[in-house]
């Protein structure tokens, strides 16, 4: 399963022309030196309509960009992803307005951008092998490095892991959008919009997610086909229902829901201890006493890191119930204590005991909307 999900990717690779063959003998020391490696990895994914012991099986090859490092500027690099208020007040308007919704996924986003510099990658070992029998040209190219097969590529199209992937991205796609009519929102470079049929309608994207929204069915799916043209099928949900970067959307008599119960189930089974109780709150009153406790072995401090993360993750989403209790762990990992994990644990049960606990947002009038702000 694994191998068939890897030669999956590798015939994409090769569909998108993401790379061509460098002659070794024409690579210079430093051009190797400086040669990335493939990485190609499995993933497990549990998407809506999978459960945890049926989850979807990807596989991905990414460029180590670790050599990259220090290369080029921030500015050069970072790309826009749509913030979370920005994604909250367009649902709610979509709620409020009844609009029609989609979301979408983009097939290989970053393989549609194009490469503006020489990058070079290497790959090694069995997968010089997978790569040839999938296309004999690139036979040529191969060379020997301590025993194993070696095949240097220059990437001409952007691959994950890249530094500089993010943006080339980001830039393609947000031109593709002004081409066929939108227009970027000045406050959130990830929100487009545009008028068809004397309505709006909207576009909101995280990398190659999109939610799109128009009172009108027919329009959405017209914005899609746009789309596609450029950038072949997308996989799609229409209907009131869908999920989006981990959380699952419901919009329904003008509100929409929000909640995250598998990953806060993920959250619970990756502690490493069964919680078997519920707690009818995040927190006990001595929540931000530090008092005098044995420190944590290093693996249950790394374990208290990485739960304390995907608490942050959960919180910020949907739970805003347990985001003070997350602030105070948050300045706790670095050297965690005994009485830090009674605190996780805490937090877990009121967790388990809330699993179906969902955000709610709802508006009487978005004509005018106000802002507090503490200076």
């Amino acid at each position: 399963m694994a191998e068939f999900k890897l030669l999956a990717k590798f015939k994409q690779l090769l569909e998108y022309k993401t790379f061509h063959g460098w002659n070794p003998n024409d690579l210079s020391f430093e051009q190797k030196k400086k040669a990335a490696n493939m990485i190609n990895l499995i993933e497990e994914k549990v998407n809506r309509g999978h459960t945890r012991d049926n989850p979807v099986i990807k596989g991905r090859s990414v460029f180590n960009g670790r050599v990259q490092r220090g290369l080029y500027s921030k500015e050069d690099t970072a790309s826009p992803t749509i913030s979370q208020d920005a994604f909250f007040l367009t649902s709610l308007v979509d709620a409020i307005e009844k609009r029609k919704t989609a979301i979408t996924d983009i097939k290989g986003a970053y393989l549609n951008a194009k490469m503006k510099d020489e990058v070079l990658m290497k790959i090694i070992g069995e997968e010089v092998k997978l790569f040839c029998e999938l296309d004999p040209s690139l036979e040529q190219f191969v060379t020997k490095e301590k025993n194993k097969d070696v095949l240097y590529v220059q990437l001409v199209r952007a691959l994950n892991g890249c530094v500089q992937s993010a943006l080339l991205w980001y830039e393609l796609y947000s031109t593709t959008l002004k081409e066929i009519g939108f227009e970027l929102n000045p406050y959130d470079l990830c929100v487009a919009n545009t008028t068809i049929k004397g309505k709006q309608c909207t576009i909101c994207w995280y990398v190659d997610d999109n939610k799109i929204s128009h009172e009108d069915q027919e329009v959405v799916d017209s914005v899609i086909k746009k789309i596609e043209t450029k950038f072949g099928s997308m996989s799609k949900t229409l209907g009131d229902e869908h999920e989006f970067l981990g959380m699952d959307i419901q919009f329904k008599n003008k509100k929409v829901t929000v909640g995250m119960k598998k990953h806060a189930l993920k959250v619970i089974n990756s502690f490493g201890e069964d919680i078997t109780r519920n707690a009818s709150t995040p927190a006990n009153p001595y929540l931000f006493k530090v008092r005098d406790a044995p420190k944590l072995s290093e693996e249950k401090a790394d374990i208290f890191h990485s739960v304390t993360a995907q608490l942050l993750f959960v919180g910020n989403r949907c739970r805003l119930d347990i985001k003070t209790v997350v602030a105070f762990l948050c300045t706790r990992v670095a050297s965690p204590d005994e009485d830090d994990w009674k605190k996780l644990r805490r937090v877990l049960q009121y967790l388990r005991g809330t699993i179906d606990l969902k955000l709610t947002l709802g508006a009487d009038d978005i004509t005018k909307m106000e802002s507090w702000v503490d200076v």
